[in-house]
C-alpha cells in the first residue's frame, strides 16, 4: 500500500500513476476540497479571473470597450475551483484511490490521520507550500475569495507573482502600486524582458516604486524614499514557504530534499511538487508522475531541463532555458504579419543558440505560451537550428516568429 499526503498536482498524479500500475493507494487531504493550492487558490482561479481581462485587452486593440467587476471575476474563479475540485475527486475515484480527509502526520513510515494509523510500504509527501502570513497583508491565495470593496492596491514585490497579479488588478480598474527593491521588474530574468515589461507597466498606468523597499505599519505602506502609500489592500506577492506541518521529521534545509527519483534520504519516503522547491504546477505534475513510477519499481529519473514558464498577462510573458550566453537574435512583434493584422504588435521574441543548438528563449508577446513551449520542445529534443528551421510553421501565425529568428541564425 502507498499513502500520498496532499491532493495538489504532485499528489494527484503520484496517486493516479501508482494506482493505475496496480498499487493500492490511499490519499490524505486536510482540506475539505481536493486539488491543493493550484486548484483552490492559484493556477485555476487566477486564470479564470484573467480570461475575461484578456478578452477586454483584445477588444481594446480594435477600439471596443468592455468592463468587468471584481465580483464577476471572483464568481468565475469560484465556479472553476468547484468544477476542477470535483474533477480531481472523480479522477481519484475512477482510478480506485481511497481519499481520507484529515491531517496526515508522518512518524517514521507510519502515517497518522483522523485517529487511525496507516502502515504503508511507501509514502509520497506532496504537501505543497503555505502562503506568507504578514500582518496587514493578503496573499494571492486570498484574491479569489475577496468580498470587500477596494480601489487602491499595493503589491509588494515585482517578481512573477507581482507582475501577473498587478496586471490583473490594474485591468479590472484598480489603482495598482508595485514596490520592488530592484531597478526593474522581474529580477533575475532576461534583461530585454525586464526592460520591456517594466516599460509596458509604466505605459499602461501601473505605479512603479523601483529601487524602493517597503515597511508595513498599521495597514500603511511606508517606503524607503520617505513617502507613504495609503492602500485598501496590501498584497504580498512572494514569501511562500514549504508546508512541513506533520512531516517535520523529513530531512530538509528549507525545502524537502529529494534525488532525481523523488526519493528522500529516508527509505521508502518520497516527496514531490512545491514542497521540494519547484514552483509550477506542471513541474509538480511531472514530479508526482515520476514518484508514482518509482514507488512501483519503474526506475525513471526526473528531467527538469527545458521547463517553459509563463506569466499570464497580456501580452504574455514566457521563458525557457538560458539567454545569458551564446548567440541571440531578437525580433519585434511589429514585424510580424499576424501581429499587424490583430493590432498586437507590442513585444518581442528572443532565442539564443550555442554550437548550432537552441539553448533558451524569452517572449513578451501574444501567444508567448505557445511560442516558448515549441522552443522548449526543441531544447528538450536537442534539435539543431537546421532541424528546427526545416519545420513548417503556419502562416500567418505568431509561431512563425521562431522560424524568422532561426533563419537569421542561418543566413544573418
Amino acid at each position: 500500500m502507498i499513502v500520498v499526503i496532499g491532493s495538489g498536482p504532485a499528489g494527484l498524479y503520484g496517486a493516479l500513476t501508482a494506482s493505475l500500475l496496480g498499487e493500492k493507494v490511499k490519499l490524505i487531504e486536510e482540506n475539505e476540497k481536493l486539488g491543493g493550492t493550484c486548484v483552490l487558490y492559484g493556477c485555476i482561479p487566477s486564470k479564470a479571473m484573467l480570461h475575461p481581462l484578456a478578452l477586454k485587452y483584445s477588444l481594446e486593440r480594435i477600439g471596443k470597450k468592455v468592463d468587468f467587476t471584481y465580483e464577476e471575476l471572483t464568481k468565475l474563479a469560484q465556479d472553476a475551483i468547484n468544477r476542477l475540485s470535483k474533477g480531481v475527486e472523480y479522477m481519484l475515484e475512477s482510478a480506485g484511490v481511497e481519499v481520507i480527509h484529515g491531517k496526515g502526520i508522518l512518524k517514521g513510515k507510519e502515517v497518522e490521520v483522523s485517529g487511525q494509523v496507516l502502515y504503508p510500504d511507501k509514502v509520497l509527501v506532496a504537501t505543497g507550500t503555505l502562503k506568507p502570513e504578514i500582518k496587514g497583508t493578503i496573499a494571492s491565495d486570498d484574491l479569489p475569495y475577496l468580498t470587500k470593496d477596494f480601489n487602491v492596491v499595493t503589491v509588494i514585490g515585482g517578481g512573477v507573482g507581482g507582475v501577473e497579479y498587478g496586471w490583473l488588478l490594474h485591468k479590472v480598474g484598480k489603482e495598482v502600486h508595485i514596490v520592488e527593491k530592484d531597478n526593474l521588474l522581474l529580477p533575475k530574468h532576461d534583461m530585454d524582458l525586464r526592460n520591456s515589461v517594466t516599460n509596458h507597466f509604466k505605459r499602461i498606468g501601473v505605479k512603479l516604486h523601483l529601487r524602493t523597499e517597503a515597511k508595513i505599519e498599521e495597514g500603511k505602506v511606508k517606503l524607503s524614499d520617505g513617502s507613504e502609500i495609503k492602500s485598501d489592500i496590501i498584497l504580498m506577492s512572494f514569501g511562500r514557504k514549504p508546508n512541513l506541518n506533520g512531516i517535520e521529521s523529513l530531512p530538509h534545509d528549507y525545502w524537502i530534499k529529494v534525488n532525481e527519483y523523488m526519493e528522500t534520504p529516508l527509505k521508502d519516503i518520497y516527496a514531490a511538487g512545491d514542497v521540494t522547491g519547484s514552483f509550477t504546477a506542471h513541474e509538480a505534475i511531472h514530479k508526482g508522475y515520476i514518484a508514482g513510477l518509482n514507488m512501483k519499481g519503474v526506475k525513471k529519473a526526473y528531467d527538469g531541463t527545458a521547463v517553459p514558464k509563463v506569466i499570464y498577462t497580456m501580452p504574455q510573458v514566457a521563458y525557457v532555458g538560458n539567454t545569458d550566453r551564446g548567440r541571440c537574435v531578437k525580433v519585434e512583434l511589429s514585424s510580424l504579419g499576424r501581429a499587424i493584422t490583430e493590432k498586437r504588435t507590442e513585444g518581442f521574441v528572443k532565442i539564443c543558440e550555442e554550437n548550432g543548438k537552441v539553448i533558451g528563449g524569452v517572449a513578451f508577446s501574444e501567444r508567448a505560451e505557445e511560442i516558448i513551449s515549441l522552443i522548449a520542445l526543441g531544447i528538450k529534443l536537442k534539435a539543431t537550428v537546421d532541424e528546427l528551421l526545416d519545420f513548417h510553421y503556419p502562416h500567418p501565425s505568431y509561431l512563425e516568429i521562431i522560424w524568422e529568428i532561426l533563419r537569421r541564425f542561418k543566413l544573418g
